[in-house]
């Protein structure tokens, strides 16, 4: 076993004195060596990480936000799931696997590490009070999150959970997923170095920049699902706002749309399921496959709102459908999508899926399509259009 050490090109800790904007580099204190452990050792320091943090006592913190090094946050999004509750009282926030052999193996309470979960501080301070005699205790446990988790069991706190934080314990394309996106504010996304890319011809890395472009314009909107429908044409359309358009030529319900294709698998035996969600499989008909566009750009647009443009993605050779209803629908090249910017305080209110229209009475000029992202009127439902 080679032992190799990497020398950042400047000092993170002289780099912070100069630089007040960036965070503090801590080390965490060698204390943590004293525990028992059976399987990984580093999640013993993991999990101390939490007293090191509380014994700094720096002002006013209210919450402590804890992920692995491959976990991405949407800090925005973040902080607004997180000022719905009460920071003065003992909350232990995040989300559970999406494969049901990990939450078996684990627990369905425990918030899993890789999504990333927030302990309010008055949490956090009495965790402190007992996390190391509870180390010992759970000596056994694989990982940092299930020893955190079976601490603040014995403080008698449950989990709260919040759809948005993606474990993605899966494994192959999260694209019928993040397609389908739970009517909640993304948090977080992980395990991504496991998962095939979120864009077509593009690297995890610029996939993400991708999703950011989308995400700056409109952070509480990213990936949030709504419908249309084309009564006249038999269409049924789905956008993932800042992701991707699927334009079905046939109508589907509410209810299809917004269950996720299993494009992916179980994380550990690469199974089709159970998931713990529902899913509907991969259409293996061609003439009932969605034609699939994918985020080109998205933009500032006027009067706080925003206007994205999503561009067909060719299908695989040879699995091309030669109906005339698809031929209708492939024609489509680009489809625009504008909306009003979403009002920040939208996910402390009950929440509703946003309606969509299409535009110019769904005329396609120069191959292109354009819809509307706007609020439900009153009276109105998702399939309005098709009553």
């Amino acid at each position: 076993m080679s032992q190799t050490h990497l020398r950042p090109r400047h000092d993170p800790i002289k780099s912070h004195q100069t630089n007040k904007n960036v965070p503090a580099v801590k080390v965490s204190s060698p204390e943590w060596t004293r525990f028992k452990y059976s399987s990984s050792r580093s999640a013993v320091r993991i999990a101390r990480v939490i007293s090191d943090s509380v014994k700094l006592r720096l002002p006013d913190v209210r919450w402590f936000v804890m992920g692995d090094d491959d976990t991405v946050y949407y800090t925005d999004n973040l902080v607004s799931v997180l000022s719905r509750y009460d920071h003065n009282q003992m909350w232990y926030i995040g989300g559970n696997s999406e494969s049901v052999e990990q939450d078996v193996m684990h627990t369905y309470d425990m918030a899993f590490g890789g999504g990333g979960f927030a302990l309010s501080y008055p949490l956090a301070e009495r965790l402190v009070t007992i996390l190391d005699g509870c180390l010992d205790r759970y000596y056994y446990f694989y990982g940092s999150d299930q020893r955190i988790w079976a601490c603040i069991s014995e403080i008698g706190v449950p989990l709260s959970r919040e759809r948005g934080f993606h474990q993605f314990d899966i494994r192959g394309s999260a694209y019928g997923l993040l397609a389908a996106h739970p009517l909640a504010p993304l948090v977080s996304l992980h395990h991504l170095e496991d998962l095939e890319p979120l864009f077509p011809n593009q690297n995890q890395i610029d996939s993400l920049k991708s999703i950011n472009q989308a995400y700056q314009v409109d952070p509480p909107r990213i990936f949030q699902q709504t419908f249309c429908h084309d009564s006249k044409r038999k269409w049924s359309i789905s956008i993932a706002w800042g992701y991707t358009v699927q334009l079905y030529p046939l109508l589907l319900p509410a209810k299809d749309l917004q269950t996720p294709e299993q494009t992916f698998k179980t994380w550990r035996s690469w199974s089709n399921g159970p998931f713990t969600f529902n899913t509907r499989p991969v259409e293996p008909d061609p003439c009932k496959r969605p034609v699939v566009f994918m985020l080109e750009r998205a933009n500032e647009g006027s009067a706080n709102g925003s206007l994205t443009s999503y561009k067909r993605i060719v299908h695989e050779p040879g699995k091309t459908c030669k109906t005339t209803q698809n031929a209708q629908a492939t024609s489509v090249q680009r489809i625009l999508v504008s909306s009003l910017k979403m009002d920040p305080d939208y996910w402390k209110k009950a929440p509703r899926r946003y309606c969509c229209e299409l535009m110019n009475k769904g005329s396609i000029k120069s191959s292109s399509m354009q819809l509307r992202i706007r609020r439900c009127r009153n009276g109105e439902s998702i399939t309005s259009s098709l009553d």
